[in-house]
């Protein structure tokens, strides 16, 4: 069984954030987002994993990943589609069955029984009931089986959302090969499970009832930090000084923290400088950021971020590398805005 992870998209729904680095490489409660696929996939029991990625993610890709143990990185150099994507991993799946994953995914469910639906049938497809189906893929399903996949339905047909995960047997492949471009210019995998049914082929549909985020816009970003959060173990390797801590803290090794008062679920990255600060719930700070005097509710502050100061309590903000949030100065508001950047006052 081969695991695949495709990553090299361009995240443009997570602009500016994804502006600099790719969209899965962003932390979420201080673990990357392709670090969290990769655990998902050898959790299910799938070792031999391969990262597609696009030739200005790999080098993020690496770096988030470089704990995660052996990974083949497969380079897409032209963003034509998650079919595409697979059929440049071709090589690598070397005709084995294969659990696919859209890498910017979370998943609370094991992926396991994916790979169980296999055992009668050529390809399975992960599915999420949802409130808002019409914003996503909709599967129709009739007892246990994909009937047919419509995509952004405006009266959709089930709360069902296809959710970014698929496992298929190596004669699948032969039907992404035959796809088309669609209208979007791309060729979409997806499709390739519809020919596969056309043809006479099985699919089945696997719902899962756990927490599941696409994690595409920054309130998924931030909705997905805080679930995480609140499945973290208390713990204090960093030092705590003259501070208050309550609830499911996390200290990693090299922080410090100073004349603060802390209501978990926090997380305090390696390295990180909190002094005088009024931090949770539901807020995780990146590896040697810095806040000074702040009051933070619902935040994931990137690494090397720096808040000094703010005039104002922050809650449900996203706050990327090397940003800095200071009170205003003397002659006013300042606004040094990037293209993309959301801002309100």
């Amino acid at each position: 069984m081969k695991g695949l992870i495709l990553a090299a998209g361009r995240g443009s729904r997570l602009l500016p954030i994804s502006a600099t680095r790719a969209k899965h490489a962003v932390p979420v409660a201080g673990v990357p987002i392709i670090a969290r696929a990769v655990q998902s996939l050898r959790d299910a029991g799938v070792q031999d994993i391969g990262i597609v990625t696009s030739p200005s993610s790999e080098t993020d890709l690496r770096d988030a990943t470089q704990d995660s143990g052996h990974l083949t990185f497969i380079r897409q150099n032209e963003a034509l589609g998650t079919g595409h994507a697979v059929l440049a991993a071709h090589a690598f799946l070397e005709n084995e069955p294969t659990l696919l994953y859209l890498g910017d995914n979370l998943f609370e469910d094991s992926l396991s029984p994916l790979l169980l639906a296999l055992r009668d049938a050529e390809a399975a497809i992960g599915v999420k009931a949802v409130p808002n189906p019409q914003a996503y893929g909709v599967a129709v399903v009739q007892h246990g089986r994909l009937q047919r996949l419509v995509e952004k339905p405006r009266k959709p047909e089930s709360n069902l959302a296809a959710c970014g995960v698929f496992a298929f047997r190596p004669s699948l492949l032969a039907h992404v090969a035959d796809l088309a471009p669609s209208d979007r210019g791309e060729i979409e995998f997806p499709q390739a499970l519809t020919r596969l049914m056309a043809a006479g082929g099985t699919v089945r549909a696997v719902e899962f009832s756990g927490f599941w985020s696409d994690a595409g816009t920054p309130d998924d970003l931030l909705s997905a930090n805080t679930h995480f959060l609140a499945q973290q173990r208390p713990r204090v390797d960093g030092r705590a000084e003259r501070s208050v801590l309550s609830g499911n803290v996390v200290i990693e090794a090299g922080a410090l923290v100073e004349d603060s008062v802390i209501t978990g679920p926090v997380w305090i990255g390696p390295h990180a400088l909190v002094r005088g600060a009024t931090l949770g719930p539901f807020v995780s700070i990146g590896a040697h950021a810095r806040v000074d005097a702040a009051r933070l509710h619902g935040a994931l502050v990137d690494e090397f971020a720096r808040i000094l100061h703010p005039s104002r309590p922050l809650s449900r903000v996203l706050i990327g590398r090397h940003a800095l949030v200071t009170a205003p100065s003397e002659s006013g508001l300042q606004l040094v805005m990037g293209d993309r950047s959301v801002v309100r006052i």
